[in-house]
């Protein structure tokens, strides 16, 4: 019997250098080796995918049982860039919850929004003395 999860997030949009945490829940236990989540970046287009980055970190080895939880926390990196989509093809990024099994795998994923860093939105205090330049 394949387990089935239920993936937790604390939020759905993070920034680059952001951890991704949260938890799975095992909702249905299930014949499993081991189970992993992964942090991915997928390059696609019609005819092509690439996984250029692949994060993982082991949660349990061993049969799961119905209520069992693992936290988790994988780190994007610094220069991560954001999704992006267009009629030739998408960039984003994607969780995968993983139980190994006898036979074919179960799988968990889920996309995550990975946002620019936001720019500071005050302008600059010209009469504070903020003039741009080294200070004197």
């Amino acid at each position: 019997m394949s387990p089935s999860f239920d993936l937790q997030l604390g939020r759905e949009s993070f920034a680059p250098g952001d951890a991704v945490t949260g938890t799975v829940l095992v909702t249905e236990e299930g014949d499993s080796r081991a189970l992993e989540i992964a942090l991915r970046f997928h390059e696609k287009s019609p005819d092509y995918e690439e996984v250029p980055l692949n994060r993982a970190q082991a949660l349990h080895t061993g049969p799961l049982e119905t209520g069992h939880s693992f936290d988790f926390s994988l780190e994007l990196p610094p220069d991560a860039l954001p999704g992006y989509k267009s009629a030739h093809g998408e960039l984003y990024w994607e969780l995968d919850v993983k139980s190994d099994e006898a036979g074919r795998d179960t799988h968990e994923r889920r996309r995550i929004e990975v946002v620019a860093a936001a720019e500071p939105t005050t302008e600059p205090d010209l009469f504070g003395g903020d003039f741009g330049g080294a200070e004197s």
